[in-house]
């Protein structure tokens, strides 16, 4: 009959536990008296002793208990387990205790490094300032974030800090409300962020154009892109501002459209874009400004300039125009995007 390796492992810890006493450590002794192979025995054996059921002496080899040998292996190692929580418990209550401390003194302090412009509104030069004052306030935010995205899709790297931030915001029950442009929709990293967070709760809404970028958490502090600085930001807290920057934002809420990737909904991003570089085209913009507010690249928008001049038939911008305007297609569309809840 063949012995399987488990077969072994039980039949020599059970004749071991039966003498009741220190026994041979004699394998191929052992191999014999229980019908199997010396190398299967001597395997189980070494086996066994590393696990603490058989323990190895001076006059050979004793039965250790199961329950002996799982404190002995176990053991040390829970111990270190608690002690490690202890020390983690111990070492977070020191972090928000320092955490009181400097919201205490957070109020009279100026940060050497910006230039506070006016009363309630601070210019933030460095990026990392800027995203811990983001993190900190997301993570203290009560009702509402609104953010506005312009440039088409957001780079990776940005969408994957943001994603756990935002799905945190949401799990708290922070009403999540994001613009971006119509080119955000062909853009797959952003897709693939928006249809996460979008099944977590978020309203996402996309127009052709957005005035610039801009986070206001909680209807009380706002994050405006600095002129000069690509990474830095001006914090602005001053409530009329603040009121003024709302407005703006339900504004441009309530003449965008719900997001969504399918081909129907892309058709109608793609037309209502389109529309608009057809009214800047006839305002006289050049290629590079147009591009720039659409959120595309200028090779992008050159594309949509030639296929509209194509439909029309127009070997020019200017003839273009002329027959956009007669045909009534630089008139704004009156119909609203419905409830659009994103």
């Amino acid at each position: 009959m063949m012995h399987t390796q488990d077969d072994v492992l039980s039949d020599v810890y059970a004749w071991a536990a039966a003498q009741g006493r220190c026994v041979t450590d004699d394998i191929p002794s052992i191999a014999r008296e229980l019908g199997c192979g010396e190398d299967e025995c001597r395997d189980a054996v070494a086996a066994l002793i590393d696990r603490h059921v058989l323990v190895p002496g001076p006059d050979g080899l004793t039965a250790v208990s199961p329950a002996v040998a799982t404190a002995a292996l176990v053991g040390p190692r829970e111990s270190a387990n608690r002690q490690a929580e202890s020390d983690l418990a111990a070492e977070r209550a020191r972090t928000e205790r320092l955490r009181s401390r400097i919201a205490a003194v957070t109020a009279h302090y100026r940060d050497p490094h910006a230039s506070r412009t006016s009363s309630g509104v601070d210019v933030l030069e460095d990026k990392f300032a800027v995203r811990a004052l983001i993190t900190d306030l997301s993570a203290t935010c009560e009702r509402e974030l609104m953010a506005c995205q312009p440039g088409g899709g957001r780079p990776p790297a940005a969408l994957a800090d943001a994603l756990p931030r935002d799905l945190e915001l949401l799990k708290r029950g922070i009403t999540l409300r994001s613009l971006y442009q119509h080119t955000a929709r062909f853009h797959t990293a952003t897709q693939a962020y928006a249809e996460t967070v979008l099944a977590a709760g978020s309203r996402i809404r996309t127009v052709a154009e957005i005035p610039g970028q801009m986070i206001i958490i909680d209807r009380q502090t706002a994050f405006l892109p600095h002129r000069e600085h690509r990474f830095g930001a001006v914090v602005v807290r001053e409530p009329s501002i603040i009121e003024y920057l709302c407005s703006a934002f339900e504004q441009a809420w309530n003449l965008g459209a719900p997001y969504q990737t399918g081909p129907a909904a892309a058709r109608g991003a793609v037309t209502e874009m389109k529309r608009s570089i057809l009214t800047l085209m006839a305002n006289g913009l050049k290629d590079e400004v147009i591009a720039k507010r659409m959120g595309l690249s200028v090779r992008a928008c050159r594309g949509h300039i030639a296929d509209l001049l194509d439909s029309f038939g127009a070997h020019s911008r200017f003839q273009g125009g002329v027959i956009a305007a007669a045909s009534g297609l630089l008139e704004p569309e009156v119909d609203g995007p419905g409830d659009g809840a994103g």
